[in-house]
């Protein structure tokens, strides 16, 4: 068993090699929108995949050794470590992402097949730690992280008029007087097609806070090839009207807005 734990750890070393030499490419083993979308959130993936490889060499000599010395203490701390680690990466990918990448989830899968191989083997309860870490923090980032989707899941209310071409996203408090004087204007009042997805801003303020939004109403117009954001009141509807992108919106205080937190 000490030889399969070797070739596994060897296999999981060569594996991401493979995938750090296919990055240089441009390229990548797993071609999935998850693997994209993990990759996006890291500061530095290539610095990553470079530690998950030392982790794997390191543990495939830890193995080799471990015949002469009692090196399992030094095992069992690093797959404790590395499988809440991976319970990080597959959690925030499920539920925050809704994507999972295959690439991470091999990697995931890899080291439990290594874990649980070195439990029944060398009969070491510590390393089932491991494992009930891995799982834990799963659930943890199911219970802090905010639920997400795709806007369309997350709006509440989808109003369809004529033959729209482009989605709108509108973006509201329920507190917020702006966001009710526009949502009653494009229900009774705007005239053209309109597609529009009604959206609670408490729900999305991880997205809004990325873009450095901090007021509602905001208004994201999904034009094909193109993305156009106005915020507050006066802001979108001139916007509607002139059907531009107005830059200084996000430089100066805009007009007709509430707080995230607090309405103006």
């Amino acid at each position: 068993m000490r030889r399969i734990l070797i070739g596994l750890n060897l296999f999981g070393a060569f594996f991401i090699i493979l995938e750090l030499f296919l990055k240089q490419q441009g390229k990548s083993i797993c071609q999935t929108e998850g693997c994209q979308l993990a990759m996006g959130l890291a500061r530095n993936e290539n610095f990553i995949l470079i530690i998950g490889t030392t982790i794997f060499l390191v543990l495939s000599l830890l193995f080799f050794l471990s015949k002469k010395r009692n090196l399992f203490p030094i095992i069992d701390v690093i797959l404790i470590g590395v499988l809440s680690v991976e319970g990080y990466l597959i959690g925030i990918q499920f539920f925050f992402l809704s994507h999972l990448c295959s690439f991470c989830l091999i990697v995931g899968i890899l080291f439990l097949i290594i874990t649980l191989i070195y439990l029944f083997t060398y009969h070491r309860l510590t390393a089932l730690a491991g494992i009930v870490s891995f799982i834990m923090v799963i659930f943890a980032t199911y219970l802090i992280l905010p639920m997400t989707g795709t806007l369309e899941e997350m709006a509440k209310i989808c109003y369809i008029k004529g033959n729209p071409k482009d989605k709108w996203y509108l973006f509201v408090k329920e507190n917020c007087p702006h966001c009710k004087k526009l949502l009653n204007y494009f229900l009774n009042y705007y005239k053209g097609d309109l597609k529009l997805y009604v959206c609670e801003a408490e729900r999305c303020s991880l997205l809004l806070k990325k873009l450095g939004i901090k007021e509602v109403p905001v208004l994201l117009i999904e034009e094909k090839g193109k993305k156009e954001i106005f915020v507050g009141e006066q802001c979108i509807l001139q916007g509607i009207e002139k059907k531009q992108l107005f830059p200084e919106m996000f430089f100066y205080q805009p007009q007709g807005t509430c707080g995230l937190n607090t309405c103006q």
